[in-house]
C-alpha cells in the first residue's frame, strides 16, 4: 500500500508477530530477483526489524531465505503463492501471532517452488491449516440418521436441507470430513475431479474464514482457477 512519496507498506505475515505492516522504499533497483523481493509469498528474513509502532515495523533489510525464482516466473506458480498470500491476509486479524500456521505456509512456499506437481498444493495447505489452527471437527464423518446438512459455522451435523454456502449437502460433508488430518501426500494421492477440488478449497477457505474472522471475497481465485483448469 503507498504510504507516502517513494515509501510504502508492506503487508508481512510474521511467526513472532503475526500479520504486520513494514515500510520499504520504492523502485528497487537490480536484478530480476531482487525487483521482485517483495512479490506475493516471499520467504523473506528481515534483517534489524524495528517496531514503529502498533503493528507497524520497519528494517534494515530483506535477505530471501529461498531463490524462488519458479515462483515469480511461471504462472501457475505465481497465481497459487497470490491465492495463498490473499487467504492469510484476508482470514487472519492483524498483530496476533499464528506459528502453526505461519510453519505451513511457510511449508506450502517450498512445494510451490520445488513441487513437479502443483495442482493441489492449496487444497493440501487448507487441509493443514485446519489442524494447524486446532479447529479439526469433532463430527463423525458418516451423517447420524435424520440429518441433512452440516453447519460450517458450528463443524455439527443438523437436520433440514443445506441453504446458503454455509451448509453442506451430506456427500459434500462427508468428503469434506474424510480429507481432515491428511498430510501432503495423502491429498496428493486422493482421487479428484477439477470441480471436486475447486469445491473442497471453496468450503475450507470459508470454515477457516467463519472459525477465525469473517468470510471475505478472495479475488485471485477467479485467476487460479482459470490457469489450474485442465
Amino acid at each position: 500500500m503507498r504510504h507516502k512519496d517513494g515509501v510504502s507498506i508492506l503487508r508481512v505475515f510474521s511467526r513472532e508477530h503475526g500479520i504486520v505492516g513494514c515500510l520499504v522504499r520504492e523502485g528497487v533497483k537490480g536484478s530480476r530477483r531482487s525487483r521482485n523481493l517483495y512479490a506475493p509469498l516471499s520467504l523473506l528474513d528481515l534483517v534489524g526489524l524495528k517496531l514503529i509502532k502498533e503493528d507497524l515495523f520497519k528494517f534494515d533489510r530483506a535477505e530471501r531465505m529461498l531463490a524462488q525464482d519458479l515462483t515469480t516466473g511461471e504462472v501457475p506458480r505465481g497465481a497459487l503463492a497470490m491465492f495463498l498470500a490473499e487467504f492469510i491476509l484476508r482470514t487472519l486479524d492483524g498483530g496476533t501471532p499464528h506459528a502453526d500456521l505461519f510453519d505451513a505456509l511457510w511449508r506450502a512456499s517450498h512445494r510451490i517452488e520445488q513441487a513437479t506437481t502443483i495442482g493441489r498444493l492449496h487444497l493440501a495447505f487448507l487441509v493443514e491449516s485446519v489442524a494447524a489452527t486446532g479447529l479439526m471437527p469433532d463430527a463423525p464423518q458418516a451423517a447420524p440418521p435424520g440429518f441433512g446438512r452440516f453447519n460450517l459455522a458450528t463443524a455439527e451435523w443438523e437436520s433440514g436441507p443445506p441453504l446458503g454456502e454455509d451448509y453442506l449437502s451430506v456427500a459434500e460433508a462427508e468428503h469434506f470430513l474424510r480429507i481432515q488430518g491428511m498430510n501432503f501426500d495423502e491429498v496428493q494421492a486422493e482421487t479428484l475431479s477439477h470441480d471436486a477440488r475447486n469445491l473442497l478449497v471453496l468450503q475450507h477457505v470459508r470454515y477457516l474464514q467463519l472459525h477465525l474472522s469473517t468470510p471475505r471475497p478472495i479475488r485471485s481465485w477467479e485467476v487460479l482457477s482459470a490457469v489450474l483448469a485442465p
